[in-house]
């Protein structure tokens, strides 16, 4: 699936209960273990405090908790997507990365809602995955 320019665009795709939902690859700059975490007082429930990555403080966020799930049971398959929000870092705990799907931007159906962290969705192997946009889910995260 080649778009205009002829190369295939990715997503980093992960498992939040039975739904997939999937980062830009070009967002993602780390896949790590889940950290020592350093709790903040009086922040949103679904921050869980902060994180060194590498010399630089990076908030954590649980993407369950932030999506209105409940909270699942994380496990040795569980880890923290860092991505890069134009310029400012944030670690997402999820259950678990599943792969790097490439896709054609063209096949993405935008969400039916305004204003949501999902900007679309796409069917890749017989599988809908929900398209976040890193940004919003920052800005909305502060």
């Amino acid at each position: 699936m080649a778009n205009q320019r002829g190369s295939a665009e990715q997503l980093l795709t992960f498992g939040c209960g039975e739904q997939i939902y999937a980062f830009d690859i070009i967002s993602v700059t780390d896949i790590i273990e889940v950290p020592e975490l350093t709790r903040l007082p009086m922040v949103a429930e679904h921050i869980l405090g902060i994180m060194n990555l590498r010399g630089k403080v990076v908030p954590v966020m649980d993407f369950a908790a932030r999506m209105g799930f409940p909270v699942p049971e994380y496990d040795s398959h569980s880890c923290v997507i860092v991505i890069d929000c134009e310029g400012t870092l944030l670690g997402v705990k999820v259950e678990r990365v599943i792969d790097a799907e490439a896709y054609d931007s063209y096949d993405i159906s935008p969400s039916p809602v305004d204003n949501s962290v999902i900007t679309g969705y796409i069917m890749l192997k017989e599988r809908r995955i929900a398209i976040i946009d890193c940004i919003a889910l920052s800005e909305k995260s502060k």
